[in-house]
């Protein structure tokens, strides 16, 4: 991780430049490409205040501490930029693992169930009850496997080796019938 110091009022020694990439070197392990990172310390008369900023591709943390010595301000500002990563990085592979499974916000299809006697009566079919069905990858067997052991009539899904939705619907002699869309 390239580091830029800023020294405002007072001049940073390379022990000090040393010590702060070390410190900031534990931040890697939480992002996968930084940008811009940013060290700038600033002293005004017995206060020693130190500003740190990283960029990266999809995250921004900043913090800042102020104390006595640069040495625990730098500590306090690296404590403060970590318990940040951590969230960050926690917040996205949550959402990474809930966009793999089915849940509220996966893609999926609306389904509309009709009427039947507004199909008998001639008129226009009119939907009863539409709801949002997941749709997940599985294979063919997989599919026919939660089918067999579901009450619904149908499964839409996503089949894992082509990535191309299909429906695997329950027919009337007990056997499957399996939809393949051609694009």
């Amino acid at each position: 991780m390239e580091l830029e110091f800023i020294a405002r009022n007072t001049e940073l020694t390379d022990q000090q430049k040393t010590l702060a990439k070390k410190k900031l070197s534990r931040l890697s392990k939480y992002f996968n490409a930084v940008h811009e990172s940013r060290l700038t310390t600033t002293q005004e008369k017995h206060r020693v205040t130190v500003e740190a900023f990283i960029r990266g591709k999809d995250f921004e943390v900043a913090a800042s501490a102020e104390s006595a010595d640069w040495s625990s301000s730098l500590q306090e500002a690296v404590g403060k930029l970590e318990e940040q990563a951590r969230r960050m990085k926690q917040k996205l592979t949550t959402r990474k693992r809930q966009r793999d499974r089915s849940g509220p916000d996966s893609p999926g299809w609306q389904v509309g169930e009709l009427d039947r006697e507004s199909i008998r009566s001639g008129g226009a079919p009119q939907i009863e009850k539409v709801r949002h069905v997941p749709v997940m990858p599985m294979t063919v067997e997989e599919a026919a496997l939660q089918l067999e052991s579901s009450q619904e009539d149908f499964i839409v899904f996503r089949e894992a080796e082509t990535d191309r939705v299909n429906v695997l619907y329950k027919r009337g002699d007990r056997a499957y019938g399996l939809v393949t869309p051609d694009f």
